[in-house]
């Protein structure tokens, strides 16, 4: 409890039913992340007080910050019905709207709003970021970071769109910017955690990501990053469990898919792989690697014809698809050369720099190795 939240308290001890007070200490404890205490204390007011749309704002925001964004939406689109169209309102619609992938949705609650502080102006970057209008989006960063040069936010989103934009020198100098003014800045933690798995570094991408799921414990792209660094620290199981949970609040990331098959091959369920590769195909039917793993998938069933036909997709689409090699050394295994199934294997390895390392590539191929001998 910090001296803000004493003081307040203190202050409603002495008055229980001032209704202002109690939405001061809510929106407190929003802020600093204890959203447990926030719902505790929302829950204790009078049923009259639960029903103003106050209390009912503060319950959508809760819903958004946690990951419920069906059901803040439904909140907050009734606030609305009801004549409660007050900016801050429209904002976390919008925002709202962003989570559930419907940028176009979460534009025309913008056309709407003629607000130009930092919120807002943060909100229509993220925007045109999800609608991949890169140079409008870039534009509107850097004006906001020239109106509001103190705002973590603002460095925050500008990390990760240098990040998205293959910019990494400069996603890391936007993140400390970020994480000097807050250090539980959300995007600058993606970022930060991010780059720390690029460079083999899990344990300080497994912080990142963490600290980051504290204060939105919903972020896709956090739980992607933290599955990933729970590879990296050999806890498959976890891992598993976690790029689950971020396939279901980023469904359309291609990537995180890709990162679950791992994990369940690496724990020899190559049906349930193959399901994720299949989700990731219908995003894409253009990504080498995601073929790969249908072919990998395939030659550990004994499918070795559809593997063939697999590998051969993949590698038109991309040459260096890690996972048509590892297909690759399962159909060699299985029609006899295991030598050169070794061979193909070693040479991943050794092609990735990861000798004598703990990455999940050497791990899937211990794990192939193991399944491929079970079989034959």
């Amino acid at each position: 409890m910090d001296l803000l939240e004493a003081r307040l308290r203190a202050y409603l001890a002495s008055d229980p039913s001032n209704f202002d007070l109690t939405l001061e200490l809510a929106d407190h404890l929003i802020a600093r992340g204890a959203h447990g205490d926030a719902h505790k204390l929302l829950d204790g007011m009078s049923e009259d007080a639960k029903n103003a749309v106050g209390v009912r704002f503060r319950r959508a925001r809760l819903a958004l910050l946690s990951g419920e964004y069906a059901h803040a939406e439904a909140q907050l689109r009734a606030i609305v019905a009801d004549g409660g169209a007050a900016p801050a309102v429209l904002h976390d619609l919008a925002f709202c709207l962003l989570c559930l992938r419907r940028p176009e949705d979460a534009r025309s609650i913008l056309e709407q709003a003629s607000d130009s502080g930092v919120e807002w102006s943060l909100l229509r970057a993220r925007t045109l970021l999800m609608l991949d209008d890169r140079a409008s989006a870039a534009q509107a960063l850097d004006e906001a970071v020239v109106a509001f040069p103190e705002h973590p936010d603002v460095h925050g989103l500008r990390a990760l769109a240098y990040l998205d934009d293959n910019d990494p020198a400069n996603a890391a100098i936007a993140a400390r910017e970020a994480l000097s003014r807050f250090p539980d800045q959300h995007e600058a933690l993606i970022v930060a955690g991010t780059l720390a798995l690029w460079e083999r570094d899990g344990d300080r991408a497994h912080a990142s990501f963490e600290r980051a799921l504290t204060r939105h414990p919903g972020s896709g792209r956090a739980l992607s990053g933290l599955g990933q660094a729970l590879m990296f620290r050999h806890d498959i199981g976890g891992a598993r469990a976690t790029l689950q949970r971020a396939v279901q609040a980023m469904p359309d990331h291609i990537g995180t898919w890709h990162a679950l098959a791992w994990t369940q091959l690496l724990q020899g369920d190559s049906a349930a792989a193959d399901d994720s590769y299949r989700a990731a195909y219908a995003l894409d039917r253009n990504f080498g690697d995601t073929h790969g793993g249908l072919a990998l998938t395939a030659a550990l069933r004994g499918d070795l014809d559809e593997a063939d036909a697999a590998i051969k997709r993949a590698l038109r689409l991309d040459a260096g698809a890690a996972t048509a090699r590892y297909a690759q050394a399962v159909v060699l295994r299985a029609r006899g050369d295991a030598a050169a199934s070794d061979r193909v294997i070693e040479s991943l390895v050794s092609a990735a720099g990861l000798e004598g390392t703990a990455l999940p590539a050497v791990q899937l191929a211990e794990r192939l190795r193991l399944q491929m001998q079970a079989r034959h």
